[in-house]
């Protein structure tokens, strides 16, 4: 009678780590596809992608704690069974599915980005030419702000005002984007533990992280020293 509980709750663990596994799976292709299905509205995606998270938590990883303060808990306090050994098998699980689903919300923040950015940037492909002389001018596929262009045949100024969702690159898209080119060294990072260890795959984070930005927006090269030292005072404060 004894092993019967232990039995159990070793099951129910094991069931829920892959119902775990299987609602990720899931809930990334949710997210992914909800930008056909709302007009590629980036911030609606995004509530999709956090309200999911909580979901999660809430009606996976949160049920492990419940089951054992509710059922488990006060069934093993009854009999000669450590129970300690077992709150502990709960509480493992339980910091492992939420390293789990970070590293999901990491992952999926940047291939929604991607998918986002794939499609805004093809809205700035269009011909635009000058209002003085209608002769074609250069606009900066890179720069995802209003323009101001001068015409070298005529030097009119020209203003370029780009559709909304091609601006919203210039946010949170792009930083996504570098974030998931640096998945790699955002792991190592995560896996440093203290120390010079920490400090070092900290800075090759960051160093990653900003040589992608710049890729995606060249403008920033200037200050890119500079950011990735003000990035690292941020996160150590």
């Amino acid at each position: 009678m004894t092993h019967e509980p232990i039995n159990q709750w070793n099951n129910f663990l094991e069931k829920i780590r892959a119902r775990f596994e299987d609602t990720l799976v899931y809930a990334k292709e949710t997210v992914l596809s909800s930008l056909e299905k709302n007009q590629y509205d980036y911030y609606g995606s995004f509530r999709t992608l956090k309200a999911i998270q909580q979901q999660i938590y809430t009606d996976v990883i949160q049920k492990v704690s419940d089951t054992w303060q509710n059922q488990v808990e006060p069934l093993l306090r009854s009999t000669t069974v450590n129970w300690a050994a077992e709150l502990k098998k709960a509480h493992n699980v339980s910091e492992e599915m939420n390293r789990q689903l970070a590293l999901w919300v990491y992952i999926t923040e940047g291939q929604l980005s991607l998918k986002y950015y794939d499609y805004a940037i093809q809205l700035i492909n269009g011909d635009f030419n000058c209002s003085q002389c209608n002769s074609p001018l250069s606009v900066k596929k890179d720069f995802f702000n209003a323009q101001y262009i001068v015409c070298s045949y005529c030097q009119a100024v020209n203003t370029f005002e780009p559709e909304t969702k091609y601006v919203t690159i210039g946010w949170n898209v792009v930083d996504n984007i570098a974030a998931l080119y640096a998945l790699n060294e955002y792991k190592l990072m995560l896996k440093a533990q203290s120390g010079d260890d920490y400090t070092n795959a900290q800075r090759k984070y960051y160093e990653r992280y900003f040589e992608e930005r710049v890729k995606l927006m060249p403008h920033t090269a200037a200050s890119k020293t500079k950011d990735i030292e003000l990035a690292i005072k941020k996160q150590s404060n």
